[in-house]
């Protein structure tokens, strides 16, 4: 079977795309999240993906938690909302490090799980994810994960296997967004 290395940004969203790709391809995953703020949300989120590895016997790897490269990263954008260009530079990090790390474990091709969360632009995702696979050398293989029922799928595998799920997507600007919306309902 190819080889393929997942981007995993947290267990929930990654065991559609998990299972999915494992039809196909044998899979190690890839977890790398500067920008989860703060780092105990980091710590938690990547033992729970660890933990589904080990669950799975899928092979877990981990990127260094670098939030000041994140920061350079977003710092243009940080006045913008969720799903703005400050999204894109996030997923263009992250995207750009598993591409690169697909390369130097000699995968031919990487994936991320970004695109099973129904706030995230598959179209736009997987286009980013293509650009940085061009860059590095490797095929990107995208999907829209969240199609077929996978993001309900998610939901529900996740609530059965008792992981940890958040309610948001990791950094502290979507942090504060969701702190700000919830004291205002």
């Amino acid at each position: 079977m190819p080889e393929v290395l997942l981007y995993a940004c947290c267990a929930p969203c990654a065991i559609v795309p998990l299972a999915r790709l494992r039809e196909r391809f044998s899979v190690q995953v890839f977890f790398f999240a500067p920008n989860i703020h703060p780092a105990g949300e980091y710590r938690r989120r990547r033992d729970e993906v660890a933990r589904l590895c080990r669950e799975e016997g899928v092979e877990f790897s981990e990127g260094p938690y670098r939030p000041a490269e994140w920061g350079r990263a977003v710092r243009p954008y940080r006045h913008l909302p969720e799903g703005s260009e400050r999204c894109q530079a996030c997923f263009r990090l992250r995207l750009g490090e598993a591409a690169r790390r697909a390369r130097q474990l000699g995968f031919a091709a990487f994936a991320a799980t970004l695109s099973v969360a129904r706030q995230k632009n598959s179209r736009l995702v997987n286009q980013i994810g293509h650009a940085c696979a061009e860059l590095a050398g490797v095929r990107f293989v995208d999907d829209d994960w969240k199609k077929g029922g996978g993001a309900d799928l998610a939901v529900a595998r996740s609530r059965e296997r008792g992981f940890y799920r958040q309610n948001y997507c990791g950094c502290a600007l979507s942090r504060s967004e969701r702190i700000r919306k919830e004291s205002a309902a």
